[in-house]
């Protein structure tokens, strides 16, 4: 028989016997002035990207459909929580003013939509690194097929795992006696058990591992081996035999387009993935600690600490913000869809030229690439068969001259 466990009330809120310093007027305008740049920059700067994503055609790649699904994530985080959160915090002095069933659906979405980024960035880097070390499998290894099924799994992995939040929130009303008013806090409740577990301590502890440390490492295991393909690569020309001098030359005043794209795209996967480690953490470490901590202990709304968690808020958000900077300002071709798409005729038909010009380039240096990959494999080959073959000369002088004694034709005592 199950036994659930649900305290009458909720540990995590205190009921205010002091001001909070989210009340100052100074701090309230900083936070006000913070939230709302946040807001906008995470709705408005994905809305720009999802426009240059949908009208500009050679967007559409493989890279590409990953990074439209993390644009979504951010542009929902905008939408449903950032607004959300700032009501509660900073607009209508800790009341929660959107009812019980958007409480339960803020607290749901503002534990998954974060890891769904997570997921994608995975997918990301998984891919670029297929790109890189294999560059004509990487279609037959996602097709579109394989696009969808990885991106929708991401999806709905995070919503499984996520979804008990959406029982364990919990709208509270309590009392200021300082001054009779009454307030409203939509929070978690974390004296929920089930079967003896802790359910908020349960999940926070799968999604920190889940979600944070094992995307993180793999990552950071992904990328240094991305970077150390590339560094590679740069030197390969000059070490080809088999490629003409002037052709080196060609290479090298020609600034290798084919390793200057990866590492564009390069740097754009390692910008978004800094981001993602430095902003997230924060919010983790803030949401590990309310977690576990001793439930009895008051809590201090007049200090600063008290100011941790909508910092750590702003953070999180502020991870969904920063990925359209992150485009504009670490891709070339992004820049240049983003002029496409808002620019007039005449400047797209001269990119439009000098994009052919780069297409000629970069397939030039692809035939280049493959030329020194081949020739590295036959002067491996050529080693491996001269080290096995050192004592077969050897060999067959004796049999030839053992041969020949026996017709008489060559007479081992008998010089010339």
């Amino acid at each position: 028989m199950s036994t659930i466990s649900i305290p009458d009330q909720n540990p995590e809120i205190d009921p205010p016997v002091e001001i909070s310093l989210l009340e100052t007027p100074i701090i309230r305008l900083i936070f006000s002035t913070a939230y709302l740049f946040v807001f906008l920059s995470t709705v408005i700067g994905n809305v720009v990207i999802l426009c240059v994503f949908v009208s500009q055609r050679r967007l559409r790649s493989l890279p590409k459909f990953f990074l439209v699904n993390l644009t979504i994530a951010d542009f929902f985080v905008g939408c449903f929580c950032v607004l959300q959160n700032a009501a509660h915090f900073v607009m209508f002095d800790h009341r929660w003013p959107f009812g019980r069933f958007m409480c339960h659906t803020y607290i749901y979405l503002i534990h998954m939509l974060p890891n769904v980024s997570a997921g994608i960035l995975v997918l990301v880097s998984v891919e670029r690194f297929v790109a890189v070390l294999r560059p004509l499998r990487v279609r037959r290894a996602f097709p579109r097929s394989v696009l969808i099924a990885s991106s929708a799994a991401v999806w709905l992995t995070s919503a499984i795992m996520n979804f008990p939040y959406f029982f364990t929130a919990r709208l509270l009303e309590f009392t200021d006696f300082t001054n009779g008013q009454i307030l409203s806090s939509c929070t978690r409740n974390l004296g929920l058990e089930i079967y003896g577990f802790n359910v908020v301590k349960t999940v926070t502890t799968i999604n920190f591992i889940f979600w944070y440390a094992i995307p993180l490492i793999t990552l950071l295991i992904i990328y240094a081996t991305i970077f150390a393909v590339i560094r590679r690569a740069e030197t390969c020309p000059q070490n080809n035999k088999l490629i003409p001098e002037n052709t080196k030359a060609d290479w090298r005043s020609g600034s290798t387009v084919t390793v200057e794209k990866r590492r564009r795209v390069g740097r754009l996967a390692f910008g978004i993935v800094l981001s993602f480690a430095l902003l997230s953490l924060p919010r983790y470490a803030y949401l590990i600690w309310t977690t576990f901590r001793d439930r009895n202990e008051p809590r201090c709304l007049g200090c600063w600490f008290n100011l941790a968690q909508p910092i750590t808020f702003l953070l999180l958000f502020l991870n969904s913000a920063i990925n359209p900077f992150l485009y504009a300002f670490l891709s070339a071709r992004f820049r240049e869809s983003i002029k496409d798409t808002f620019y007039c005729r005449r400047e797209i038909d001269k990119r439009v030229f000098m994009r052919q010009i780069t297409v000629k380039r970069e397939r030039r240096d692809l035939a280049i690439e493959m030329s020194c990959r081949l020739n590295r494999q036959r002067r491996k080959n050529s080693e491996y068969d001269t080290l096995n073959d050192s004592t077969l000369p050897q060999q067959s002088f004796s049999v030839d001259r053992s041969k020949s004694y026996e017709r008489g034709k060559v007479s081992p005592d008998i010089s010339d």
